[in-house]
């Protein structure tokens, strides 16, 4: 039997508007009518609507928003969002607080059917619209929140999405499902700030080493530490790991976590890149701990890693202040050569630089009886520790 088509079955790209604040009882029915006609007619008024032909465009209506579907370019919803945001700025203006209008915005790329109502109008239901909402729900006033597949979309469309559209935390929607979820955001559109509820947060460092232990080994790890800063001790991180299946499954995706002395309140703060061995950027795929001094996140390999490839490996790289002078680095994994290294400026006031082994259990400090190699030229010094030796289970700790 060939395949089936269903004619009423339609993809499309979705913009889905809630009011914040509507539902306050002590609110007239008089302003809340306002507030719906001011919404919608910003949205008539923004080009992103206005001048995308009406027949490309499915229409929900939901009471105090509403959910709109592009079905030409992926773009109209995040365009259609800074738009309506601009003009709520702008209408928000000198008013009082209870005659202001506050939206959350969900976005989201899936499918939808056309369905006819009790009186046989034609509407459209489905999975793209149902996952919008409950994208848009974690938002509070001000948040563009969009799912993974819209935001990688965008991502491939302009490498200038990348500057607007950031990762934000793993939330669970119902049945347990764990999705990633992004918030868009920049001059005078969408909100910085964390979502305040819905995210599943739970670290998985103990479960994926265990599994690694038994799939992985590191040929090599590169730790290298730059400090930009001495006055904020702002360091630059930069490890490299060679990776070797020893494993008949294949090796997909690695797990990532930076601890922070500081405090951090997005992952985003952090200036993190990740790619594999050709330079090629590797996706977040979720993001399941962004507390304030610690993260763990997931990224894809462009290709799995299969038993006995060679060549294969991963950069991390990111920005984190050091104010106690120090770095510390635990490797679970197996690791059969470990290179250390630490970069300043001459003028930086760094008197000493050391390597200390640390006992985790009793925090005793060891120092460490590889030999380092100095190299200085006329703007900065560099010195590094080449240890041979296998470290698994060890912790390192580079004091300056």
């Amino acid at each position: 039997m060939g395949i089936i088509l269903n004619p009423d079955l339609i993809h499309a790209s979705f913009f889905f508007v809630d009011m914040v604040g509507l539902s306050d009882p002590t609110m007239s029915t008089k302003t809340q009518i306002k507030k719906i006609k001011v919404l919608n007619q910003c949205i008539k008024e923004c080009g992103a609507y206005k001048n995308t032909p009406h027949e490309n465009v499915l229409t929900l209506p939901t009471g105090d928003g509403m959910c709109l579907g592009f079905m030409q370019d992926p773009q109209l919803p995040l365009l259609l969002a800074s738009q309506l945001h601009e003009k709520l700025n702008k209408y928000n203006m000198g008013k009082i607080p209870s005659e202001i209008v506050k939206v959350r915005i969900g976005l989201h790329s899936g499918n939808c059917f056309i369905v006819n109502d009790i009186q046989g109008n034609k509407g459209v239901w489905g999975p793209g619209i149902i996952l919008c909402r409950r994208v848009m729900d974690f938002g509070d006033d001000g948040h563009i929140l969009l799912t993974s597949r819209l935001a990688e979309d965008l991502y491939e469309l302009s490498d200038e999405y990348k500057q607007y559209i950031k990762p934000v935390h793993d939330f669970t929607i119902k049945h347990g499902q764990t999705i990633l979820v992004y918030s868009a955001y920049g001059d005078g559109f969408g909100n910085p700030k964390h979502p305040s509820k819905g995210e599943s947060q739970r670290s998985k460092i103990g479960d994926e080493y265990l599994k690694m232990q038994k799939t992985t080994l590191y040929t090599k790890i590169s730790v290298d530490l730059t400090i930009k800063n001495f006055e904020t001790m702002l360091v630059h991180h930069k490890r490299e790991y060679e990776v070797l299946n020893i494993h008949d499954e294949p090796i997909n995706h690695v797990l990532h976590g930076i601890a922070t002395d500081v405090e951090k309140y997005s992952i985003n703060d952090l200036n993190i890149k990740v790619y594999d061995e050709n330079k090629r950027d590797m996706k977040i795929s979720s993001i399941n701990v962004d507390s304030v001094n610690c993260k763990e996140f997931t990224t894809q390999f462009n290709q799995t890693i299969n038993k006995g490839d060679e060549g294969r490996g991963y950069t991390l790289e990111y920005d984190v202040e050091e104010p106690e002078r120090y770095f510390e680095n635990a490797f679970l994994i197996d690791c059969k050569k470990l290179l250390f290294s630490l970069t300043y400026e001459n003028t930086f006031d760094v008197n000493q630089v050391n390597l200390w082994i640390i006992n985790q259990e009793t925090d005793e400090k060891i120092k460490s009886k590889t030999v380092p190699t100095i190299e200085k030229n006329e703007k900065s010094t560099k010195i590094s520790w080449d240890i041979k030796d296998s470290v698994k289970g060890q912790t390192f700790r580079v004091e300056w």
